[in-house]
């Protein structure tokens, strides 16, 4: 890797896109850390900088199309070039569909679909010869309005791979929401191999990535002290090995299937889980 390497992460004040950034500083990128909380994006970029990687903050809303335009145009006024985006959009709900309130449905529709199309759209228009991992919502939730977000991504991915010939992108399912860098660290090494020159054409696919369960104490504590808690959580933790080689599941797209969102076509990709940095 090329120390002149640019990565774009998204939304990295906690959970996927912070273990993502984290490891992207460690392995020598530029690392830029967007959120739509410039304190969260702060709080990353100066972690990777205490690491020893190279980092800066900026401030964007992926839901709106002016601050993913300033946003990538804030990388090339910087460094000139741009290797590859990480777009996180896990927004989850588990509210059961027939209880599902209108305005809910809007918000996970304007963080995880609307997002991923202004990050694709923006991207077609200034970047060439790159490549795009985007971070979808769980596997574990299953609700009808979930599978249906979830269906928009990767489909979304696969009809602009099919149009755009520069630019490879695949999707990343996480078997359930996001823990701490140490119990998420499989599906770190998974966006790194899709954005790495062993994935050269690949693209247009849709990866299952089964992560351990997290640590019991850390289910049971309320959400925000599980962010806290997981601001605490240092990048030497990814070094840790926890458990044996997962399995994970790939669900090739096929762009004139009917049936393509039935999750039951996933086949093994074994070798992406043997990928060393």
């Amino acid at each position: 890797m090329s120390n002149s390497e640019v990565v774009l992460i998204t939304n990295v004040g906690h959970g996927f896109g912070r273990a993502i950034a984290l490891a992207y500083g460690q392995d020598g990128y530029h690392v830029v850390c967007a959120d739509r909380d410039v304190d969260f994006a702060a709080k990353t970029a100066a972690e990777i900088e205490e690491l020893g990687g190279s980092a800066i903050p900026i401030q964007a809303d992926m839901t709106t199309q002016l601050d993913v335009r300033n946003a990538f145009n804030k990388v090339f006024e910087l460094y000139g070039d741009l290797s590859g985006v990480v777009h996180v959009a896990t927004r989850e709900s588990h509210t059961p569909f027939t209880e599902l309130m209108e305005n809910e449905f809007t918000e996970l529709f304007t963080e995880n679909v609307r997002s991923t199309f202004l990050t694709l759209k923006i991207a077609e228009h200034l970047v060439e010869n790159a490549w795009i991992v985007l971070v979808s919502p769980p596997k574990s939730a299953k609700e009808p309005h979930m599978l249906s977000i979830r269906g928009a991504i990767t489909r979304m991915a696969a009809a602009f791979e099919a149009d755009n010939e520069s630019l490879r992108v695949n999707v990343v399912v996480p078997s359930r929401a996001a823990s701490d860098p140490k119990h998420d660290a499989q599906l770190v090494k998974s966006v790194q191999f899709l954005g790495s020159s062993e994935a050269e054409g690949i693209s247009g696919h849709r990866f299952y990535v089964t992560l351990p369960p997290p640590p019991k104490f850390v289910e049971s504590l309320l959400p925000e002290v599980q962010a806290a808690l997981d601001e605490n959580v240092r990048q030497d933790d990814l070094e840790a090995s926890l458990y044996d080689d997962d399995l994970v599941e790939v669900d090739e797209l096929e762009q004139e299937s009917e049936q393509d969102d039935s999750e039951d076509d996933d086949y093994a990709f074994n070798n992406l889980l043997s990928f060393n940095d």
